[in-house]
């Protein structure tokens, strides 16, 4: 047997091997998503209490899930707040939050495969197992970032997060592969957008699309903007009030607007999926073709919505809570994520 045939025949098997554990995995996830929460808390804790003592000025907090630990099984994630460098810091703050125990699938597999390489009589080696089974890890440590996106989603409330960057900035939490890889899963600022940064930042998405995703901004007042086809997955809007403002076509694939006060606004077209309008007004809004799905308006979805979009609103946070773990971590359904994952 050639290489080429062994390793596409090891592939498949593998992939059969771990598709069907990632079922379990997604499953036990969501079931122990206060349980990563809570060491999630308990592992700033100690960053904090860490940056305090070495007196580091802090701006940004990441997690990264290291490849050179998986090569000894090490399932391990970095916590690190570095200053204003980013990813040139070369004098952190560490700390390390263990999620071996959510990995335990993974590694039963990752044996069970090296224990299957002697029917490849060498042609498939032990470094072909790790680069499968490495990149999978890389898989289910996105998924636990985006389910950590929804539970870490009430800002105001995230003290460890809050206690280690100052005020004065915005508080930013990334989740991915080192510093340079990753997605901001916690974004937070506490003053009101009254120096207009929405706009500052819509003129920048036009060179880079994804600067608007995951932001939050309070207070704001906009008027006769147009945020047609913008990317703005994730993004939160509290207590702003929008006139004459245009999101058509755009993406707000888990946005959330809290108390917020809309008038002769457009979402024709947009796409709505998971996304939250909590205590909102509404007047001469433009619902046509917007494309809804696990969407949720509390107390009660707005006028000028049509039978078949209100079919694909939710009416229980309870639902909301449980479709945004189902659907939203790249599986397939209703409302799937644009990226094709978090």
């Amino acid at each position: 047997m050639r290489r080429e045939d062994a390793l596409r025949e090891f592939e498949a098997k593998a992939d059969a091997m771990l598709t069907a554990q990632e079922a379990m995995f997604w499953e036990r996830l969501f079931v122990r998503k206060s349980q990563v929460a809570a060491r999630l808390r308990e592992s700033l804790a100690r960053l904090a209490r860490k940056a305090a003592a070495r007196k580091k000025d802090c701006r940004y907090i990441y997690c990264s899930l290291l490849r050179v630990d998986l090569l000894n099984s090490r399932y391990i994630t970095l916590l690190q707040a570095v200053g204003e460098e980013y990813a040139l810091d070369p004098e952190p703050v560490e700390e390390q939050l263990d999620l071996g125990d959510f990995f335990d699938e993974l590694e039963a597999v990752r044996v069970e495969l090296v224990q299957s390489l002697p029917r490849y009589r060498g042609k498939v080696n032990p470094s072909d197992v790790q680069n499968l089974t490495a990149a999978r890890a890389m898989e289910w440590f996105r998924k636990i970032g985006f389910l950590l996106r929804f539970v870490l989603r009430d800002q105001e409330n995230q003290e460890e997060i809050l206690r280690l960057i100052p005020a004065e900035f915005p508080r930013i939490l990334r989740w991915g592969e080192y510093r340079d890889r990753g997605e901001t899963i916690f974004f937070y600022q506490e003053k009101p957008d009254r120096e207009g940064r929405l706009g500052a930042l819509l003129r920048q998405s036009y060179s880079y699309p994804y600067i608007l995703q995951n932001q939050y901004l309070r207070l704001g007042e906009y008027e006769k903007m147009n945020l047609k086809e913008r990317r703005m997955e994730y993004i939160t809007f509290e207590g702003c009030s929008f006139r004459d403002v245009s999101f058509e076509a755009a993406s707000l694939w888990g946005a959330r607007f809290l108390e917020c006060r809309f008038c002769g606004c457009s979402f024709r077209q947009a796409n709505l999926a998971m996304a939250c309008f909590e205590n909102c007004r509404f007047g001469d809004a433009d619902w046509t073709e917007a494309e809804f799905g696990n969407t949720l308006f509390l107390p009660e979805p707005p006028p000028g919505v049509s039978e078949e979009q209100k079919s694909k609103i939710l009416v229980k946070e309870e639902q909301y809570n449980a479709a945004v773990f189902l659907c939203g971590a790249g599986q397939e359904g209703p409302g799937h994520h644009p990226s094709g994952g978090i």
